[in-house]
């Protein structure tokens, strides 16, 4: 009876001894478990800190680039104006100069005379050269004569009986043919006492005829070579 009880004892102590251990080996592993969750916790707090600072530095990248994407559009947008500038303004002095065949609104003039009179353009040919400058002054973009284009480099010589227009020999009647403002080359005809009526009074007949748009008068382009001898550009 007494072993029996013995036996008991010792096995009501072990189970006692066995709940104490567990209970203290899953406090210390709760403990330790905390502690672990601490430290996870201060990594990912370190980790997030670092991401903050990237993510900040990759921002003000960002910005820097907008900024220099900004200049450089910037910059592009003033050097295509440029370009576009210069593209207009090589045009305006190519049709200035005859490089190109040119058509537009404007007049043409025809100046003639009786086949019995004894008029010369020879000797007359200042008048044509005043008409030049009456239609220049008047504005006008492009010029021919008898289908010779006239240039800055056009020369109007008197020859015998005629003149001669870039080298080519013109007689009556002269087509002459300007490109421009109808309007202002017909008022710069009919000015009182300007080279119209001159020509009349040395008995020229001078007729015009007017093209308004979408009518054209059609120029060619010149066809001789420009060479520049003596000058050369000064660039900045």
């Amino acid at each position: 009876m007494n072993k029996i009880w013995q036996k008991i004892m010792i096995f009501t102590m072990s189970l006692i001894l066995g709940i104490i251990l567990m209970t203290q080996m899953r406090t210390a592993g709760n403990i330790f478990g905390n502690i672990n969750a601490v430290e996870k916790s201060g990594q990912l707090n370190k980790e997030l800190a670092r991401l903050n600072i990237e993510k900040n530095s990759l921002r003000e990248e960002l910005e820097s680039l907008k900024e220099d994407n900004e200049e450089f559009e910037e910059t592009y947008r003033k050097i295509d104006e440029e370009l576009s500038r210069l593209k207009k303004e090589l045009e305006k002095h190519q049709i200035i100069s005859g490089f190109y065949d040119v058509e537009g609104e404007g007049v043409v003039i025809t100046i003639d005379a009786s086949p019995n009179s004894y008029l010369s353009l020879a000797s007359s040919h200042q008048y044509i050269l005043s008409l030049i400058s009456y239609l220049n002054n008047a504005g006008v973009e492009a010029i021919s004569i008898n289908g010779q284009r006239y240039t800055n480099y056009t020369e109007i010589v008197p020859v015998l009986n005629h003149i001669n227009v870039n080298g080519v020999a013109m007689v009556l009647p002269l087509e002459i043919k300007a490109i421009g403002n109808y309007r202002t080359i017909e008022a710069s005809l009919n000015f009182v006492g300007g080279i119209v009526m001159q020509l009349t009074q040395i008995g020229y007949t001078v007729e015009y005829e007017v093209y308004r748009e979408p009518e054209k008068i059609f120029i060619n382009r010149y066809d001789g070579e420009i060479e520049l001898r003596y000058a050369s550009p000064i660039i900045d």
